[in-house]
């Protein structure tokens, strides 16, 4: 609302005591411009937020105002204000609940009136400050919206990308047969699994679980793909057998330098290992990985032995590499921390018990294992949850 010269529309048959207060209101600088109906309103009012409508309702109006849903509707969209006469007074604050701006009286003085100009211009400026908010919000919604859909497109792709780095399930070679689940708490997952048959006779694997959620995870697991995938690789190109019989020795030393050099504050927990198919003998090492890797065995299910730092922490970290030989029919069960949250016992021994139990009894095919926990049926897990299952002769 402008300063001192702005128009007020006067809407209402004029009238002695009227044509007063308009002297009045003119007095002070301002022009009454009047108007026979609310309804001309739309035609010549284009400020709804500072312009000032003074009403003078018919008798009839002021007496019954179960019948003003117009004079609601005009009060919620411009700053109106209605004028009575003293036989009326004790209607104001029936007006007031209808939602006008304010209430003159045909007897008001100037002052008066220069304190009702007041309450309009503080009023129409919160009317305008709540709109100009309104449209900021609703701007930065869509800019949010629109920001969410961008994330959720780049997830989708780099879910994409994960899926397509993982490896062939279930893959079989001699009488063993690898096969492995990722079901992600997001998009993307922090859980990642790997495993090659190479040179005819050696099955390298290895199943981390990265810190955290989201993109910087998923990054930490692509990056390993594509570490270890170029160890593998230059084995096979050299023929190395004698380092093939050897690993995981030093793998995990060279993982640690590498996720410490990306600078990304994250860190792992893994285990590695190779199994020479020929002598049937599984090298492993453990990064700080829990559940440890079970073993299961004619029906009995039992952690292997094998205990280590994370990997992405300790600069000088060294692991240990334990080495068993496999029967002829048994079943390799590596998993993420996650299961845990789909274990009801409260402490964690008494979880890696129970897990020992399920999977005692439910080892053959990796189907088994997730039915043991119901995974297919999780809707919302807390966490991501893996597992990968190495079988032989099952």
């Amino acid at each position: 609302m402008g300063e001192g010269k702005s128009t007020i529309f006067l809407i209402g048959e004029k009238n002695a005591k009227l044509e007063q207060l308009i002297s009045r209101v003119e007095e002070g600088g301002r022009v009454c411009t009047n108007l026979s109906d609310l309804n001309d309103l739309s035609a010549v009012c284009e400020d709804d937020y500072s312009q000032i409508v003074a009403f003078a309702p018919a008798q009839e109006l002021i007496e019954d105002l179960s019948s003003s849903v117009l004079l609601k509707e005009y009060a919620a969209k411009h700053l109106l204000t209605v004028i009575l006469d003293d036989f009326s007074r004790s209607k104001a604050i029936d007006f007031f609940r209808l939602g006008v701006a304010d209430v003159w009286f045909d007897d008001m003085s100037s002052s008066e009136l220069v304190d009702s100009f007041a309450r309009l211009q503080a009023l129409a400026d919160i009317r305008r400050q709540r709109t100009t908010y309104g449209q900021q919000l609703e701007a930065a919604n869509s800019e949010l919206q629109g920001s969410l859909q961008m994330l959720k497109q780049d997830q989708l792709a780099g879910l994409e990308v994960q899926k397509s780095l993982m490896p062939e399930s279930p893959l079989t070679f001699a009488d063993y047969e690898i096969s492995h689940s990722v079901t992600p708490s997001l998009y993307l997952s922090g859980d990642f699994v790997g495993y090659e048959f190479v040179l005819g006779r050696y099955l390298v694997f290895y199943f981390a679980d990265v810190s955290g959620h989201g993109a910087s995870s998923a990054f930490v697991t692509v990056l390993l793909r594509f570490m270890i995938g170029r160890v593998i690789r230059r084995h096979v190109a050299e023929n190395d057998y004698e380092s093939l019989s050897a690993a995981p020795e030093g793998l995990l030393e060279h993982v640690n330098k590498q996720v410490l050099a990306t600078g990304l504050g994250k860190h792992l927990t893994i285990v590695a290992g190779c199994l020479d198919s020929e002598k049937s003998t599984l090298r492993y090492v453990v990064g700080a990985q829990l559940p440890r890797p079970i073993l299961i065995v004619d029906g009995k299910a039992n952690y292997l032995p094998g205990k280590g730092k994370p990997v992405g922490i300790f600069e000088d970290a060294s692991w240990q590499v334990e080495e068993i030989v496999l029967p002829k029919r048994c079943a390799l069960v590596l998993l993420s921390d996650g299961v845990f949250d789909l274990v009801a016992d409260k402490d964690l021994v008494d979880k890696e018990q129970t897990l020992l139990r399920f999977f005692g009894r439910n080892s053959d095919s990796l189907e088994s294992l997730k039915d043991a926990l119901n995974v297919d049926f999780l809707e919302d897990p807390q966490d991501d949850v893996s597992m990968c299952l190495l079988a032989r002769g099952m």
